[in-house]
């Protein structure tokens, strides 16, 4: 298991570079960094698919993303909560489901 405690923002870069550089970094209303990806789908029910794919995969994993739907534009933020950050953990799905967009 990994440990869940939040990367600095120095840590944070190195790993997304290395592992999911398409992933931004943004911050929620509570001052609280996140990692994001926004998916263009072609249309609503290939958007709906794709947010399926999304949840099937974090259900494996055990590790479940914030999911904004907003027609054909899907946004999938991760962070931990109980660490109050990004985590080693967030990079790490965040990479396993790259493929999917």
């Amino acid at each position: 298991m990994i440990e869940k405690k939040p990367l600095t923002e120095e840590e944070l870069r190195q790993k997304l570079q290395e592992l999911a550089p398409e992933w931004r970094v943004g911050k929620n209303e509570k001052g609280v960094p996140y990692i994001e990806r926004v998916k263009h789908a072609s249309a609503f029910m290939a958007g709906i698919d794709f947010v399926r794919q999304v949840a099937e995969k974090a259900e494996r994993n055990n590790h479940h993303p914030d999911i904004f739907i907003n027609y054909k534009r899907i946004s999938v933020r991760y962070w931990t909560h109980s660490a109050s950050g990004v985590t080693l953990a967030d990079v790490q799905m965040a990479r396993k489901i790259d493929p999917l967009f």
